[in-house]
């Protein structure tokens, strides 16, 4: 996918706001300071993958750095290093647009996501930062709004999920804002996190939406 292909995918999301793009890692490195952005997205080829630049990336500027998301085309001894770099999340960017945004939204929001792709046995599955925190069962929720969480924890925005649920935009709202209230969650990206902490999605593994009311 190219910059613009980034660009024109994460802005189509409400919630996420694209502060700058950039050709290479310098150029990245040298606008941090002046963008501030909440999270940095790197597309690099195994053949161009720049570790030091990435290193670079990790601790510039003073103050905390952003957090880096890299998406790779494929895996080998120096990707499975970069979290020593300080990167905090690790996707195959053959990944599907909703994988990217939802990878977007947990390493923004502090977490830790590490190649579910590709990654020999003992690497393990994605590593999320936190144990769970809401106690909330999903009995509580109607099998709709069970539907929209998955959605959005695939990274569907609200017109997307109404086109594959076959119901209004403005239905989706609610069964939304109802999803967050029982589950005690403050956004969507806190449902996100919720949906990954419990199993319910997994980057990499398609999500079923059911039929019906």
């Amino acid at each position: 996918m190219t910059r613009a292909g980034y660009r024109s995918l994460l802005e189509s999301n409400e919630d996420l706001k694209v502060a700058g793009d950039a050709a290479d890692i310098g150029k990245a490195i040298d606008s941090i300071g002046q963008l501030q952005p909440d999270l940095v997205v790197l597309d690099a080829t195994t053949d161009s993958l720049d570790t030091a630049g990435i290193r670079r990336l990790t601790t510039n500027g003073s103050g905390k750095p952003p957090p880096v998301l890299v998406l790779v085309d494929q895996v080998d001894e120096r990707v499975y290093r970069l979290p020593q770099f300080g990167v905090r999340g690790l996707l195959l960017n053959q990944s599907s647009p909703e994988q990217i945004v939802s990878a977007v939204r947990l390493v923004a929001a502090g977490y830790a996501l590490f190649l579910p792709h590709g990654m020999p046995a003992d690497h393990g599955p994605p590593v999320m930062g936190e144990e769970p925190t809401v106690g909330v069962c999903l009995g509580h929720l109607t099998r709709r709004e069970s539907d929209v969480l998955q959605l959005i924890a695939r990274g569907l925005s609200n017109a997307e999920i109404s086109a594959a649920l076959f119901v209004s935009e403005s239905t989706v709202k609610s069964h939304v804002q109802r999803m967050l209230d029982k589950l005690d969650l403050r956004n969507r990206v806190h449902a996100v996190i919720y949906a990954y902490e419990i199993g319910m999605v997994r980057v990499g593994v398609p999500v079923l939406a059911t039929a019906g009311a």
